[in-house]
């Protein structure tokens, strides 16, 4: 019997090899995986992607598209582990650096490397700068640079991706569809695919009775620790040595929230969350006896947990005194309990207990009418965030700023709302995704009519999906087609009229494209108009765009046109700007015009700010005026 099969498994290897086709119109069965196997996952997917591209349709409103064929969509994800896995490891991590390292613009052939915890350095409307790609094309990788942003365990290789892991390991998840359906909605550009399989591959080894059941975890932990964690974890506000940081690889740090779970001692059954959400959860490495200490001294469950900030006292009189930054040494959930702390320590503990009791968290921080603050958010269950646990709403604190685990890159609270929106989980968000995949396909291959089709068909499945506007400017850029790319911006800024981070990018872009066109006039009325939309609820975003239209004045050496901006920008944001406007605004802009010899304008500006901004004497806000009233006096 075995001798058979055999026989019968070469014979089919033989047609699919020479033909180099599959059956699309049936879904994948374990006999294509192992015809996979035999070509090799590059020649593979070649052979895949020709036939995807022969037979996808796009959908519109009088058909539906292939994407939205689940038949369709399970060959197209084959096909996607197939160009993962055969991609040689050089170029995946040429890719991956060439995302966070740029040229030094002061120092010629030096580098600048964006350390983990850092957001990636972008234009005023949101798109990533230039960076260093072609820098790792012919040279080997300095040491320096991978230890400051991959784990210690991480060594590069030559060989294909599919090289990290074990062949029938990868085989078998390419059998799985349930698992590359999760895999390829979650995956990001920055995920480094070698230790996202390696992470899997020693979590499934070690726990092998896991899967499938803690499939997601599994995963969640890989998107996690694929790469280093901010060496300033978990905030600025404590020294790293404090933290007590745990020393055990990704399966000892899995064991716990695994044998918890399966002991019934978590507020929710891990095996139901999504790997979105629980990498909300698994993003504490440290010592398993601090989530232990949680477990037993914490008694809030998911429906009340926005009270556990009341569990730390808060020490008025530290933060009366301005020390800001931890001072009891061990940074244990006892101690802080014990001593109690500010916002830092009390949204720090609130996050790691809630992790504990296997309830996802997030730190928040954000700049209100008085200054910076911190507070916490959590899964309250069914996919709902609550994201304003201790976060003072009568200070006016417009956005709070996370860090995304899986990136560990900044994520406001408005983009975790989008991107956990109900619309994502729905079967058509899925027919957007493999739209979306396409569009590259055909970009990658010089298809920009198929290209722009499969971002319109994305954006028909889903509208609100921004990656699929985005690919779709990328396809009229590239054409160098700018009547339609104006026609663009202006489809997005009312498709995102009410999510005003997304809104303002198209804003921003349009007016670039305005003022690269030659008509300032226009760039500055959408600016003007950006400026007036959001200086009410997004002050942080007036701000942004207030301080933008400053350095192009003072770059031009339009100083009397800065001030006059300068007066009007005081006028709409001052009085409940805060920190947004102080930060963004004021500081910069006197620093710009200190720099530029004009002292006395740098005075005025100050003492203007002081006039209309409302803080609070003592605030930290109120502290920060006054260093830079006495380095302007000190510079007289």
């Amino acid at each position: 019997m075995r001798r058979a099969w055999s026989a019968s498994v070469l014979g089919f290897l033989s047609v699919a090899l020479v033909r180099a086709e599959f059956d699309l119109q049936h879904v994948p069965t374990a006999q294509d995986v192992v015809a996979v196997r035999a070509m090799g996952w590059s020649a593979a997917a070649d052979a895949l992607e020709v036939q995807l591209v022969d037979q996808w349709i796009p959908s519109h409103s009088a058909q539906a598209g292939s994407a939205g064929n689940g038949i369709f969509r399970q060959w197209q994800r084959l096909y996607q582990w197939c160009r993962l896995l055969g991609r040689p490891e050089p170029e995946a991590l040429q890719a991956w650096l060439g995302r966070r390292v740029l040229r030094n613009p002061e120092k010629e052939d030096a580098l600048l490397v964006v350390p983990s915890g850092a957001p990636l350095p972008s234009d005023s409307s949101g798109r990533p700068l230039p960076t260093a790609l072609e820098a790792f094309e012919a040279v080997q990788v300095p040491a320096e640079i991978l230890q400051e942003l991959l784990p210690d365990d991480y060594t590069p290789s030559n060989g294909p991706v599919a090289a990290r892991a074990n062949e029938d390991f990868l085989a078998g998840l390419a059998n799985d569809q349930e698992f590359l359906q999760e895999f390829f909605r979650e995956l990001k550009p920055d995920d480094f695919t070698p230790v996202v399989l390696t992470r899997l591959e020693q979590l499934r080894r070690a726990h092998p009775a896991a899967w499938p059941a803690y499939r997601s975890l599994m995963l969640a932990f890989a998107l996690v620790y694929d790469q280093r964690e901010p060496r300033f974890w978990p905030h600025h506000q404590v020294p790293p040595e404090a933290v007590p940081r745990s020393r055990q690889d990704v399966a000892g740090r899995f064991e716990y929230f695994y044998r918890a779970n399966e002991a019934r001692k978590l507020q929710y059954d891990l095996r139901r969350l999504s790997a979105a959400e629980m990498k909300f959860l698994v993003d504490a490495p440290v010592e398993h006896s601090e989530l232990e200490w949680a477990t037993q001294n914490v008694r809030m469950g998911a429906d009340t947990f926005g009270r556990v900030l009341d569990l730390v006292r808060y020490d008025q009189q530290r933060a009366d005194r301005g020390i800001f930054k931890w001072p009891h040494g061990d940074y244990r959930l006892g101690k802080i309990k014990m001593t109690g702390g500010i916002c830092t320590d009390q949204a720090y503990f609130a996050c790691l207990a809630g992790k504990a009791k296997g309830i996802p968290t997030l730190y928040f921080a954000g700049q209100g009418q008085d200054g910076g603050h911190a507070w916490f958010g959590y899964l309250r269950g069914d996919g709902q965030w609550e994201l304003d646990a201790g976060r003072f709403l009568d200070q006016r604190y417009t956005v709070g700023q996370a860090l995304d685990p899986q990136t560990w890159m900044p994520i406001t609270d408005h983009e975790l709302l989008s991107l956990s929106s109900r619309a994502t989980r729905l079967t058509r968000h899925d027919g957007a995704l493999g739209d979306l995949a396409m569009a590259e396909v055909y970009q990658r291959r010089g298809d920009l009519a198929s290209a722009g089709a499969a971002a319109d068909s994305a954006r028909f499945y889903s509208p609100d999906f921004f990656a699929a506007w985005e690919a779709k400017e990328n396809v009229l850029a590239a054409s160098k087609d700018t009547a339609a790319l104006r026609a663009h911006y202006v489809a997005g800024i009312d498709q995102f009229r009410r999510e005003e981070d997304l809104r303002v990018r198209f804003q921003a872009r349009l007016a670039e494209l305005e003022r690269a066109g030659g008509d300032g006039f226009v760039a500055r009325k959408i600016e003007a108009r950006m400026i007036r939309e959001n200086r009410r609820l997004r002050t942080d975003l007036s701000a942004a765009t207030g301080a933008e239209v400053l350095s192009r004045l003072v770059q031009e050496g339009n100083y009397a046109g800065a001030m006059r901006e300068y007066r009007s920008l005081s006028g709409k944001l001052g009085p409940t700007g805060g920190g947004n406007f102080f930060y963004e605004v004021v500081r910069p802009f006197v620093q710009q015009m200190k720099a530029a010899g004009r002292e006395k304008d740098a005075r005025r500006a100050l003492d203007l700010a002081g006039r209309v901004m409302k803080f609070e004497a003592g605030s930290i806000l109120a502290r920060e005026f006054h260093e830079m009233e006495a380095g302007l006096a000190g510079a007289q």
